[in-house]
């Protein structure tokens, strides 16, 4: 059984959350000590000795550093004004013990809230780390607030595979109607390493959607993703299920993506609308395209 907790307790005087023991027991040996230098295949995170290492000099760094508190992984840099001069510092990623909610806290201890629990922020970061694993395309959707948006995006992006500044193994167009009633067209090409199957899919949605699945994460999703079914692409019942959220009057493009260039696939949506609502790239990347979706 593993000693995890017991040695938290032990070191750090905290009881932590349920759902990040759970984690750590399951990918704490994969995580490395140092993720500054190392990087992290999920979300900045550091084992258990680099928990331990990093809450000990905050609290020696700090004074009054909360004891419930706990530093469990690197998420970057940020720019700051420090008497009247620019300083970057590093930014790391807590646990709150008393609440279970995700911190963000710089080293000079200004903290706050990215989520109400891990399990809320870890889901997502997992799937895009097991998805990029599995798969060589990026599953992305994005829901429009009208009937015909959807198909003009589709239009923009065959376009835009024209002139080979995108490359997709799958594109499908939703509409649901005013009646409730859902209509999808699909084009497929064939996956180049294994589709992205429905219970995969769903589990990238589910999360993104920041549905508690952390469980189902942690449990199964090695076994969700399936050997390359007969019919390759984005799994129609995923696509069903997911659609079946939608309001009347909606659309939605779901695209399976192989390769792209970036600059001229954002630009030319730029103002287009929509909410990106699932995504398997990055939060960065995702929070790009939703700013050019949404610049007027």
């Amino acid at each position: 059984m593993s000693r995890f907790p017991e040695n938290m307790a032990k070191s750090l005087g905290v009881k932590l959350p349920e759902e990040y023991i759970h984690f750590m027991e399951k990918y704490g040996s994969k995580l490395p000590d140092d993720p500054f230098s190392q990087g992290s295949r999920i979300a900045g995170l550091g084992n258990d000795a680099f928990v331990i290492g990093t809450t000990e000099a905050f609290r020696a760094k700090i004074p009054h550093f909360p004891i419930e508190k706990v530093v469990i992984g690197y998420s970057g840099v940020k720019n700051i004004v420090l008497n009247r001069t620019n300083e970057t510092i590093d930014t790391f990623v807590a646990l709150d013990t008393r609440d279970g909610k995700v911190l963000e806290i710089d080293s000079l201890g200004a903290a706050e809230t990215i989520a109400d629990s891990f399990e809320d922020w870890v889901g997502p970061e997992l799937l895009i780390s097991e998805f990029k694993e599995e798969f060589e395309s990026t599953l992305t959707v994005v829901l429009f607030g009208d009937r015909l948006k959807a198909e003009k995006a589709c239009s923009n992006l065959m376009k835009l595979q024209h002139h080979e500044y995108i490359d997709f193994e799958d594109i499908v167009v939703v509409v649901k109607e005013a009646d409730g009633a859902i209509r999808h067209h699909q084009t497929h090409k064939t996956a180049k390493k294994g589709a992205a199957s429905g219970s995969i899919t769903e589990l990238v949605a589910g999360a993104l959607l920041e549905l508690p699945l952390l469980g189902a994460v942690l449990g199964a999703v090695r076994g969700a993703i399936s050997a390359v079914p007969e019919d390759t692409g984005i799994d129609d019942d995923f696509i069903q299920k997911l659609s079946a959220n939608f309001k009347p009057g909606t659309s939605a493009l779901f695209a399976l993506v192989d390769k792209i260039q970036p600059d001229k696939v954002l630009e030319s949506f730029r103002g287009f609308g929509g909410k990106v609502l699932v995504t398997s790239i990055s939060r960065e990347k995702a929070a790009n395209l939703q700013a050019y979706l949404d610049d007027a």
